[in-house]
C-alpha cells in the first residue's frame, strides 16, 4: 500500500486526500491546530487554540452565537478559520463575513487567504479577489462591507456580523440575514462594546434577560494569554482580572488610552464605552419579574408629547422607600384630553394613584389632567439635579442594594434607559427619541425625593 502511495502523482495525492476527508467527520479543531497563522508579535506560527476558542469553535452547530469580545484576542482568526473548514470539508457551502467597513472585510478575508497557505489539499481556486474566494466543490466565501443591503440576496451556509455594535445600517443587515438560520444556516455575531444605542447591545441585554436563542460568549482581555500570561488560567474572574491589571501588559499600556477607549476596547464594558446619562442601569441588576403591590402607595410619572411619544410610568415605593416601576404606557397622535378620559383615568382609579408628577413645562397638559380628576402635580428642578438623584437610586452612594427596579414589562423604559445618552464631548443630554421615558421617570424621582410639589394633590373622583 506504501508502494501504490508513492507511484501517485502530487495532484493525485492531494485528490486522493482531499476525498478522504470529505467522507469523515471533520474536527475544526485539530484542522485549525495544523495551520498557520501570521500573529502580530511572534510573526508566522502554529494556530494554538485558547480554550475560549476551542468552546466558540465548539458551539459552531448550536444555537445562533452572540460573542463580546475585547480588542485582539483572535476572535476574528478562529472565525476565519472556521469558514475555511466549512467551505473545505462541506462542498456548496456559502459563508458569509459583513464587516462595518470595506477595509475590515478585505482584512477578513485575508485572514482566510493566510490560512490557505499552510493547507495543500484545499479545493481547487476557481476565483479569489478583494472580496470572495470561490473553490471547485462549489463552496464560496464572501466578505461585504456594511450596506442598506449586505446579505439580502445570499441563501448562506453561516453568516458573520463582524464589529456589529459599530455597523452601519445593523437593523437592516440583521433583517436581512437573519432568514438564514430559519433554514438551517448558522448566525455568529461579534463585536466590541460601543455604548447601549445600538442593536447589538439590545441583542446581548435580551438574552441575558432570557429573551431569544443567542449562546453568548463574553470574553474580557485578562482572558487572553498574551494580555495576561501569569494569570489567564485563573478560574475566579475577580482574581484573574486583579492579576491582569497588575502584570506587565497593563502596567504599559493603559495609559495609552481614554477611560471610554478602554472601557470599549478591552473591558466588554457597554455602559463605560459611551457617554450615557444613566451609566449605572444594568437590567441585571435593575430589571426583575415583579407587578402592582395593593399594600403600597402607587404614583405617576408623566413625559408630554403627541408627535413624540406621551409616557406615563405607574410606579411604586416600598416601606423601605425602593421605587418598583411595574407598568409603561407609550402614545403618539392622541390629544392629552383623551387620554386623560379613556386611559389616564381608569389606570390611576385601578391603581388607586396617590400623585401624578408631570413635566413642569406643560401647565396646559396638567389643567387637562386635573380638571378629569387626575392628581396631576410638578415640581420645577435642575435637569442635572433630577439626573443625580435618579442615578443615586440605582446605584446608592454607599454601594449598597439598588433603590430603583423596572419591570421586565417595560421594555421601552429599559431601552431608553439603556441608550440615553449626553451629547459627544459635553455633559448635555441628548434630546432624541430615548429620552421620553427616562424623563417621565426624572419627574417623578425629582418630584418624590427633592421637595414638595408645586400643585396641590386632588383626590381621585
Amino acid at each position: 500500500m506504501f508502494h501504490s502511495w508513492q507511484r501517485l502523482t502530487p495532484e493525485q495525492k492531494k485528490r486522493l486526500a482531499y476525498l478522504s476527508l470529505q467522507n469523515s467527520n471533520p474536527d475544526f479543531a485539530f484542522y485549525l491546530s495544523q495551520r498557520r497563522i501570521i500573529h502580530p508579535l511572534r510573526g508566522r506560527v502554529r494556530f494554538s487554540l485558547y480554550p475560549y476558542q476551542r468552546e466558540i469553535l465548539a458551539a459552531r452547530n448550536g444555537p445562533p452565537r452572540l460573542i463580546l469580545k475585547a480588542r485582539q484576542v483572535g476572535v476574528s482568526q478562529l472565525l476565519a478559520g472556521e469558514a475555511l473548514a466549512q467551505a473545505k470539508f462541506f462542498p456548496g457551502s456559502t459563508i458569509l463575513f459583513v464587516s462595518r467597513n470595506l477595509e475590515a472585510a478585505q482584512h477578513l478575508l485575508r485572514l482566510v487567504t493566510d490560512l490557505m497557505e499552510s493547507d495543500f489539499n484545499l479545493p481547487d481556486i476557481l476565483r479569489r479577489n478583494e472580496s470572495e474566494i470561490a473553490f471547485s466543490n462549489r463552496s464560496l466565501i464572501r466578505s461585504l462591507a456594511a450596506s442598506e443591503n449586505a446579505g439580502r440576496t445570499y441563501a448562506a451556509t453561516a453568516v458573520y456580523l463582524d464589529e456589529f455594535a459599530h455597523s452601519p445600517w445593523a437593523e437592516e443587515i440583521y433583517q436581512a440575514v437573519t432568514p438564514t438560520t430559519a433554514r438551517g444556516g448558522r448566525l455568529t455575531i461579534v463585536s466590541t462594546p460601543k455604548g447601549k444605542a445600538n442593536l447589538f447591545f439590545r441583542l446581548f441585554q435580551q438574552a441575558t434577560l432570557g429573551a431569544g436563542n443567542f449562546r453568548l460568549f463574553c470574553l474580557h482581555w485578562s482572558q487572553c494569554p498574551d494580555y495576561n500570561p501569569d494569570g489567564w488560567q485563573i478560574a475566579d474572574e475577580n482574581e484573574r482580572q486583579e492579576k491582569a491589571r497588575a502584570g506587565e501588559w497593563h502596567q504599559r499600556h493603559r495609559s495609552l488610552y481614554t477611560e471610554e477607549q478602554w472601557a470599549q476596547e478591552f473591558e466588554c464594558d457597554f455602559t463605560s464605552s459611551a457617554g450615557l446619562v444613566y451609566r449605572e442601569f444594568d437590567p441585571l441588576l435593575h430589571v426583575a419579574n415583579f407587578s402592582y403591590n395593593p399594600d403600597w402607595p402607587t404614583y405617576v410619572g408623566q413625559d408630554f408629547g403627541y408627535t413624540n411619544p406621551a409616557v406615563v410610568l405607574f410606579l411604586q415605593v416600598s416601606p423601605a422607600e425602593e421605587v418598583f416601576v411595574f407598568e409603561e404606557h407609550y402614545h403618539t397622535q392622541r390629544p392629552i384630553s383623551s387620554l386623560a378620559r379613556e386611559v389616564y383615568l381608569p389606570a390611576a382609579q385601578r391603581y388607586s394613584v396617590q400623585e401624578w408628577y408631570c413635566d413642569p413645562s406643560g401647565a396646559a397638559e396638567i389643567a387637562e389632567l386635573r380638571a378629569v380628576g387626575i392628581p396631576a402635580v410638578a415640581r420645577r428642578s435642575r435637569l442635572a439635579e433630577g439626573i443625580l438623584a435618579l442615578r443615586k437610586l440605582l446605584r446608592p452612594p454607599d454601594r449598597s442594594r439598588p433603590r430603583l427596579f423596572i419591570s421586565s414589562r417595560c421594555p421601552r423604559l429599559i431601552a431608553e434607559l439603556s441608550s440615553y445618552a449626553y451629547r459627544e464631548g459635553t455633559e448635555v443630554p441628548n434630546k432624541d427619541s430615548s429620552d421620553h421615558g427616562p424623563d417621565a421617570l426624572r419627574y417623578f424621582v425629582s418630584a418624590r425625593f427633592l421637595a414638595e410639589p408645586q400643585a396641590e394633590a386632588l383626590e381621585l373622583r
